[in-house]
């Protein structure tokens, strides 16, 4: 059977980056990133990113790959994506994939619809509308109107999707969501999926106690020194931890409002990861409540389906 990539995924704070470490030492393979935060240079703490001591145990890949300020799609994962799994495989390891932006993955393992590119004379004159009074609100209005299956999904701060989505339209005349969106019965990459699961009330006491320890790590002073570098505009300070993080530096919020939304926001998120996984074929479920019992159920399951090398 020819080699193939295994992906850990599952709602964030199930432990996943843990396994998928323990898993790479013991099946000699090489851990791939497909979190799109964990992309940025210098976004470690509200990115939950493993660590460089962790990082030094097996090799890791796509972290700290682009600084905030530059433009990185899922396109852009896709092609980099691509071209690391192969050079893992033709080094005679096993990919592992591990990460919480799924549409990243389904990028990866999927592929993309054939898109107008990036045109950057559309998004100067984007942003300059973006940059006036309530210009946002006039960017999301105007995209409801011309796309609303869009304009429903995409939230007026979201800059970066509005953008694209109002780029698209405007460069091939069809609103973004009539193209077709990489699907899992398409898989153009063969791979094994193992999804930890985690009873409901106990995955939000680990999720709450890990935002606490995100903001006791230094989360708010993290993010003080990414400002003084980057725009408060740029993409990942949109994320969860890093948007209230850099309200509190701009002295909109207290600490106290900034962690409880941040709990709220990654209990919400969580939510989504589980109805996107559901909604995924071909899943091995585990029981993440004990670690040990979930490494070595994984172990089975790679050993099961991985070929000889």
């Amino acid at each position: 059977m020819k080699r193939q990539l295994v992906v850990i995924a599952g709602p964030t704070g199930t432990g996943k980056s843990d396994l998928a470490q323990r898993l790479a030492q013991s099946v000699d393979g090489e851990i791939v990133n497909y979190d799109s935060v964990q992309i940025y240079r210098g976004f470690d703490i509200g990115s939950a990113k493993p660590s460089a001591s962790v990082r030094a145990t097996v090799p890791h890949h796509l972290f700290d790959i682009v600084d905030a300020g530059e433009e990185f799609t899922a396109a852009d994962y896709q092609q980099v994506a691509r071209r690391t799994c192969e050079a893992i495989l033709e080094r005679r390891k096993l990919p592992i994939l591990v990460g919480g932006t799924f549409f990243y993955l389904r990028a990866l393992l999927s592929g993309l619809p054939e898109m107008p590119p990036r045109d950057e004379e559309i998004r100067r004159r984007i942003r300059r509308i973006a940059a006036s009074a309530r210009g946002r609100q006039r960017l999301h209005k105007w995209l409801s109107k011309i796309d609303p299956q869009s304009g429903r999904k995409i939230a007026p701060a979201d800059r970066h999707r509005v953008e694209r989505a109002l780029e698209v339209w405007l460069t091939s005349g069809r609103p973004i969501s009539s193209w077709d969106r990489p699907a899992a019965e398409n898989e153009e990459l063969p791979a094994m999926k193992i999804a930890l699961a985690l009873e409901r009330p106990r995955l939000v006491e680990r999720l709450d106690r890990r935002v606490a320890e995100m903001y006791a790590a230094g989360l708010v002073e993290e993010t003080r020194l990414l400002l003084g570098r980057y725009p408060r505009s740029a993409r990942p300070f949109q994320s969860i931890g890093y948007k209230e993080a850099a309200a509190v530096v701009a002295a909109e919020i207290d600490l106290a409002a900034a962690i409880e939304e941040t709990k709220r926001r990654t209990r919400a998120y969580a939510k989504r990861q589980m109805t996107w996984l559901k909604s995924e074929q071909n899943v091995q479920w585990l029981d993440a409540a004990d670690h040990e019992t979930t490494f070595e159920a994984a172990v089975r399951l790679v050993g099961e389906e991985s070929p000889e090398s």
